[in-house]
């Protein structure tokens, strides 16, 4: 076998080392670009994500505290109207005016509680006969 010549390394003309500077410029120029889309653009995405849920869930939040604002305010104008006073007065207080009767109407009394003849409700509890103290 005949053997091949080893390849001699070509001397750098003044043409092959631009290029050759070129490119390792263009390599570091896209690194570059790519490092700084990575930072302007995918890092602070889940920061913005949360930022923007935190906005939605504060304005929520607002805007409930409004609704209830303005039940309150509604209540306030409410109370202070003689006819609402006297109304809560007679439903939460039961009081009345002067010269009027209060009637309070009770509410029907509960039927006794029937047990089963069965066990365990029925010669299992039957109350233990009185048991009389020994003499002194």
């Amino acid at each position: 076998m005949a053997r091949r010549p080893a390849a001699v390394a070509k001397p750098l003309t003044p043409r092959r080392s631009w290029r050759r500077a070129g490119r390792m410029l263009g390599l570091m120029s896209g690194t570059v670009v790519m490092l700084a889309l990575l930072v302007l653009v995918v890092l602070p995405t889940p920061i913005y994500l949360a930022q923007r849920r935190n906005t939605q869930e504060a304005e929520h939040r607002l805007t409930v505290l409004r609704d209830q604002n303005r039940a309150y305010e509604d209540r306030v104008a409410r109370l202070e109207s003689a006819e609402e006073i006297e109304r809560i007065a007679r439903e939460q207080y039961n009081l009345v005016l002067p010269g009027e009767e209060a009637y309070a109407v009770l509410p029907a009394p509960l039927p006794p509680l029937e047990f089963p003849s069965l066990w365990p409700f029925g010669p299992m509890f039957t109350a233990p006969a009185a048991v009389e103290p020994p003499p002194t």
